[in-house]
């Protein structure tokens, strides 16, 4: 017969913790560099002479201040995605732990109900 010590362990096991800050920096990178590169590959396409570049990505100037279609602008934009993507990354980690704490508890719940 198990211990419930030994069905904690094995639960635990299966329902790893994911690490809030490694997601946070992944995520992160991972915006500062879609965001860079969106725009790099923007700047280094040849357009006609007075033809806007990137009008669907020139809008993001609106919601972050600063931004541009320009290679300065690619570099406030890398900030921007890494902020961003680091948010979203850490939101994602800390929903992710409560959710398996969540269930982990109700696994331990069951378990101890049926031991009973």
């Amino acid at each position: 017969m198990r211990r419930p010590v030994q069905d904690h362990e094995i639960l635990s096991a299966v329902f790893a913790k994911m690490d809030a800050v490694a997601l946070t920096i992944a995520a992160g990178t991972l915006g500062a560099l879609l965001l860079f590169l969106a725009t790099a590959i923007l700047l280094l396409q040849s357009v006609p002479e007075n033809y806007p570049v990137g009008p669907h990505l020139s809008a993001l100037a609106e919601y972050l201040p600063g931004y541009a279609v320009s290679w300065p602008g690619s570099l406030v934009g890398a900030g921007y995605g890494f902020l961003l993507g680091g948010i979203a990354g850490f939101a994602a980690a800390v929903y992710w732990n409560l959710a398996h704490y969540v269930a982990l508890g109700v696994m331990l719940i069951s378990s101890a109900e049926l031991a009973d």
